[in-house]
């Protein structure tokens, strides 16, 4: 009965604390209440859907029309990853329009452009939207798919502003001195990597944007210029910044709102300080490491009931191993080996698949591949640590690879099995949460791109079991080779150092890497970065958008790899929590990149 009331217990806390920062997230989102958030879809003649996000204040009525603002995401994203920004504008006064670009989001895959015009069109119709002010933000990609909405509809859109996308209006084809009606803002990350990639340093950019523009003199930062027709481009460079930091740069966002307002002024006047993003993300990152802790609540709760208790059984009695030795090769096949395989194995995996119909997300495949190369070796070192045990007349039991009691040599499947069961209305749950709280009050939970938390839909469903089973394959194979520390004589203590332990050697990798990667890029202050990139003669056989795309698994794998560790310290084997973490992490925390093609 003990173990039953600290079960629900524990499930009750964590339920209310994501509850309480949901209220909170939703409060600072929505200017407590005065922007309406609202899903939109859309189905075409042919059956294609497009979603989109709207917002809404309550200041935009059919008698005072409020200038409308259309915003594009970047390659790999999805309409909540411009929160930050529509809500910024929405509290100015703004009607903003986020859609869900193909292949991101809960939109059919199509082409995302004419996706653009449509919702476009849809935000010029609306009564409450001056049909003369429509204005285009595009981030990244969206840069070039602004560009197409505005020759699509050159007497409709007011502005452009491009942000974190130079390159993008390079590479978009379009020869941009033909533009004659709308406005013109660029926002440039000075560390962009991708800039520098395509255009060189941020004096390289300035005058390959020059050149672009048709302006004659040089440009400066938080310059305007003119056009050849008659409008304006206004040029400004934002320091600190990566490419991938646009949606949390309070310096980038300031940069919108003031470029927005100068083109179209705001109905509602705030200073460009007055942000309450900040909060917002603050309260969504507490949600989203909540919700790791609300899984590990939910499937210790489901085993206390007699059905699903049958999975555990006594810790398995392992000889705990520490020292130096020890410690050393922890760190060289946790840490070392898999940062100096990263690159290259990222970059050929992406090579590979880049016409796959099964691995459909290229950025996340890069990483996928790593893991499972990774797993390879752990499985290798396994084979060896049995064959060396089994000479040694002491064979190794399922209870030394964390699979079952000690002495026993056959799995009881009926225990993975439960454990699937388990997983399943695990993440039922956190998905029929995700629902509710988007249906009614329009916000989901989105840090930057450390964490992505999407309602499912059938087709991302379909194009995630791939990633499911990779997820699945690695966690397996990464915990059986837990190794035990020795004890402290607390059991509670004991089991929070080895969470904490193996959640840090899980994510140290990827962490270190991200930190002379990008660390590196925002010291040079150039874009340019530490790590060469490989490339393999294809636009999707680099590297580059695996480690942009990286930040995110530090916190899923660490975070999940600590549920694992969690849940095997309380019941004896790694089924209860390998498979449904696995289950989490490949259709929740990977579902807002499983839609790419």
């Amino acid at each position: 009965m003990k173990d039953k009331t600290k079960g629900s217990r524990f499930f009750a806390i964590t339920t209310s604390l994501l509850l309480f920062f949901t209220i909170l997230i939703w409060g600072f989102q929505s200017d407590w209440g005065q922007i309406k958030i609202r899903r939109l879809t859309l189905i075409g003649n042919d059956g294609i859907k497009i979603s989109a996000l709207a917002y809404i204040p309550v200041t935009a009525t059919n008698e005072s029309k409020a200038p409308g603002i259309l915003i594009n995401h970047g390659r790999s994203n999805h309409a909540h990853s411009n929160d930050t920004w529509s809500m910024e504008l929405a509290r100015r006064g703004y009607v903003v329009i986020s859609p869900d670009l193909s292949g991101g989001g809960e939109s059919d895959i199509t082409n995302r452009s004419a996706q653009s015009v449509v919702w476009a069109k849809y935000l010029q119709s609306l009564d409450i939207v001056d049909a003369e002010s429509i204005n285009l933000i595009g981030y990244s990609a969206g840069c070039g798919t602004s560009l197409d909405v505005a020759k699509a509809m050159p007497d409709s859109i007011r502005s452009l502003t491009l942000v974190f996308g130079p390159f993008m209006a390079k590479i978009s084809g379009h020869d941009l001195t033909s533009f004659k009606n709308q406005e013109f803002g660029i926002i440039k990350a000075l560390e962009d990597q991708y800039d520098f990639n395509f255009l060189g340093n941020p004096a390289a950019s300035r005058s390959a944007t020059a050149k672009m523009f048709g302006i004659s003199e040089d440009i400066v930062n938080g310059g305007t210029y003119a056009l050849s027709g008659g409008k304006n481009l206004t040029y400004i460079e934002v320091d600190g910044a990566l490419h991938q930091t646009g949606n949390i740069s309070g310096s980038a966002i300031s940069s919108i709102v003031g470029q927005i307002g100068r083109v179209a002024p705001a109905p509602l006047k705030l200073e460009q300080s007055d942000q309450a993003w900040v909060w917002q993300q603050v309260f969504s990152g507490a949600a989203c490491v909540t919700i790791l802790f609300w899984l590990a609540s939910m499937i210790n709760l489901l085993m206390q009931n007699p059905f699903f208790a049958t999975i555990g059984n006594d810790l398995p009695a392992k000889k705990p191993i520490a020292g130096l030795k020890a410690w050393s090769k922890d760190i060289l096949f946790s840490v070392m080996i898999p940062i100096l395989l990263f690159i290259p194995v990222s970059a050929y995996g992406m090579a590979w698949t880049a016409n796959s119909k099964v691995l459909t997300a290229n950025a996340l495949t890069g990483i996928m591949c790593w893991l499972l190369v990774i797993a390879a070796i752990s499985t290798v070192r396994m084979v060896i640590r049995h064959r060396k045990s089994k000479k040694e007349g002491s064979p190794l039991s399922l209870g030394s690879y964390a699979l079952g009691a000690d002495g026993t040599s056959r799995i009881d499947w009926s225990k993975p099995a439960k454990a699937l069961l388990i997983g399943i209305i695990c993440v039922t749950a956190v998905f029929v949460w995700l629902a509710i709280i988007e249906s009614v009050l329009g916000i989901n939970y989105q840090v930057w791109n450390l964490s992505t938390y999407l309602k499912l839909s059938p087709a991302r469903f379909i194009r995630a079991i791939p990633y499911v089973l990779i997820i699945f394959t690695v966690m397996l194979v990464g915990n059986m080779n837990q190794r035990i520390l020795p004890s402290t004589g607390n059991e509670r203590k004991d089991m929070w150092i080895a969470v904490g332990v193996n959640s840090f050697l899980t994510a140290t990798a990827l962490f270190i890497l991200l930190l002379v990667q990008y660390g590196g890029s925002l010291m040079i202050g150039t874009g340019e970065t530490l790590i060469p990139q490989m490339d393999l003669g294809l636009a999707s056989g680099t590297s580059v958008g695996a480690l942009d795309f990286a930040f995110g698994y530090c916190y899923m794998m660490g975070g999940t790899t600590g549920i694992v560790t969690y849940i095997y310290r309380k019941y004896g084997n790694i089924w209860a929590g390998v498979i449904p973490a696995a289950i989490f992490a490949g259709l929740v925390t990977t579902a807002g990149f499983t839609l790419m093609r």
